[in-house]
């Protein structure tokens, strides 16, 4: 397989409600390039309603990648069937972990309540499991934007998907697409009402394009990030939403060769 090269860059922030209120940001992502190429990403938005959402979205991203950094070591896998496989094992990982902090600590699971986005990207594939609300959102190779797993949402606005649910495992939506990307942005709800076009749940480019633009051309990493905090608590955004807001911005570069690894 070919080392790809990737830019990317990731930001949380807190929302208006929850700055007004005193409250920590209850989002949280992790992103990670392995040596062979892939580009593993995890986010995470804890239940506002949960005493412990903000621990639970760490312990989720934390456990998904490394779950995913050790399952990807041991074998890539070579067709949907095997990544789908991977991605669900991951989740049980990540259910498996939170569920014996809560008991170790005396709590109730749903102290730990948090939705959770996983991404593997590599060189022909692109895979997402997701249980929740969260926004993953490709680029194509020609250009094009599409949502690659539509978010869980209820039948009231107050409703959602969260890992920390009964029978959780089976509401993972698990996607595997046999295609190169050249962008990836993903996203808590937090940006949901700005990124896509409801109700039919479409990609709004103008809020893409210039965020993936932005990524491809970033080269100082400390200043990407400065300037993403900036957009998040921006009046513009922070005028649409109220909620936390976590950003994960990846633009794939010139790939080198077999010998080199970024």
């Amino acid at each position: 397989m070919s080392t790809l090269v990737w830019r990317v860059v990731g930001a949380s922030a807190r929302g208006i409600a929850h700055q007004e209120k005193d409250v920590s940001c209850q989002d949280a992502y992790r992103l990670q390039i392995l040596s062979s190429g892939e580009l593993l990403i995890a986010v995470a938005d804890g239940a506002g309603s949960a005493d412990r959402s903000n621990d639970g979205a760490h312990l989720a991203v934390e456990q998904a990648v490394v779950s995913l950094e050790m399952s990807i070591g041991e074998q890539s896998p070579i067709d949907e069937a095997g990544w789908r496989t991977l991605i669900a094992d991951v989740f049980r990982k990540v259910y498996g972990t939170l569920a014996l902090t809560a008991a170790t600590e005396n709590v109730t699971l749903r102290s730990f309540a948090t939705t959770l986005t996983c991404v593997v990207v590599s060189d022909g594939w692109l895979v997402v499991g997701q249980i929740g609300d969260g926004v993953a959102v490709a680029e194509a190779e020609d250009g094009s934007l599409f949502l690659t797993v539509r978010p869980q949402r209820g039948e009231y606005a107050n409703e959602a998907y969260f890992l920390t649910m009964p029978e959780a495992l089976r509401y993972v939506e698990i996607h595997a697409y046999h295609q190169r990307v050249r962008a990836l942005a993903v996203t808590t709800d937090g940006l949901l009402r700005l990124a896509l076009k409801l109700p039919d749940y479409k990609p709004y480019p103008p809020f893409f394009q210039p965020l993936l633009g932005f990524i491809a051309e970033a080269e100082d990493e400390n200043q990407a990030r400065e300037q993403l905090v900036a957009f998040l608590t921006s009046d513009r955004v922070c005028a649409r939403t109220d909620d936390d807001k976590t950003l994960v911005l990846a633009a794939r570069l010139t790939p080198l060769p077999a010998a080199l690894t970024y």
